[in-house]
């Protein structure tokens, strides 16, 4: 008996059936009787009927769905992947955060990354010049560069960065250097908490 899948095309709110094989010629007159047509592109049959006739017909022999395997994202020798968040901390009198995000791999070890402005969602005040500010970080998307950058001269493509951890192992917890006095630490949630202050 040659097995067979049932769909449903949601845009038409039509049937689709797949065969593995060619099923019999009864099988390919009964579908015709219930209206059934041939899709010679798609190599499926389509038309409107409920499943438990398309059933009746076919013997019951129904395969389980084909799930498609989702490919793994790329990742390089430390994890980071492209829409990966990094975040640094800086200043003397004040301190500001900057947030960084990887447009591109380069290589095993190397990075694009551009500066952005993820969503701030919530603010708790420490003084009247300072606060615990909490950034949501989607990784899914690549966020708009900023405007303006203190660190990255290419905020369209993206300057290139080398990867490095201070970790026994080297890899784990990868950092950038982005200046002299600082450098941009692997986000690894969802969201971000930091301190920042400022002056008037």
């Amino acid at each position: 008996m040659t097995a067979y899948t049932i769909t449903n095309n949601a845009a038409f709110g039509s049937k689709e059936i797949t065969f593995d094989g060619i099923p019999s010629k009864e099988i390919r007159e009964a579908l015709k009787a219930l209206k059934f047509k041939w899709h010679g592109i798609k190599k499926l049959w389509y038309g409107y009927a409920e499943e438990s006739e398309l059933k009746k017909i076919c013997g019951g022999n129904v395969e389980a769905p084909k799930v498609e395997e989702k490919k793994a994202e790329p990742v390089n020798k430390y994890g980071v992947k492209v829409g990966d968040y990094f975040s640094m901390s800086w200043g003397y009198e004040q301190t500001n955060v900057d947030f960084f995000q990887v447009v591109a791999l380069v290589g095993t070890s190397s990075v694009r990354i551009r500066e952005v402005y993820p969503e701030m969602i919530a603010e708790d005040a420490v003084s009247g010049m300072s606060a615990d500010r909490t950034y949501r970080l989607d990784t899914s998307k690549i966020c708009p560069p900023a405007p303006h950058s203190v660190f990255i001269k290419d905020q369209e493509k993206g300057d290139l960065k080398r990867l490095k951890s201070y970790m026994a192992d080297g890899i784990s917890n990868p950092q950038i250097t982005m200046t002299s006095y600082a450098d941009a630490h692997y986000c690894s949630g969802e969201t971000e908490k930091c301190y920042e202050s400022w002056y008037y």
